[in-house]
């Protein structure tokens, strides 16, 4: 992750869990928990997550890093942008997402 207007960075082994799916055409919405163990976060990050915005076809176009379910100061990095993408692949999300509709 990336901290915006700073040179903080840290390559987080990132472990999603607890998926929240949500469509809102012509969108859809993973929202994610992040497991901060195994990992050093930096103090200012106490409840982290993710969203990630996929057009209806499930390509994703935009990730973002939640702390305490709102936007933060941070960004993902390529690698942990990949390792996101992998685990919505993994766990069909997207198909489950285009069954709700």
């Amino acid at each position: 992750m990336i901290k915006f207007n700073a040179e903080l960075m840290f390559e987080a082994d990132l472990r999603p869990y607890r998926p929240v799916v949500e469509r809102r055409e012509p969108y859809i919405d993973i929202y994610l928990k992040l497991d901060k163990s195994g990992t050093e976060w930096p103090a200012d990050l106490s409840e982290p997550g993710a969203l990630i915005i996929c057009r209806s076809d499930g390509e994703p176009i935009q990730y973002v890093v939640l702390d305490e379910g709102c936007d933060s100061e941070y960004r993902f990095t390529e690698r942990e942008k990949e390792l996101l993408h992998a685990y919505v692949r993994k766990e069909r999300l997207i198909e489950k997402a285009q069954q709700l509709g």
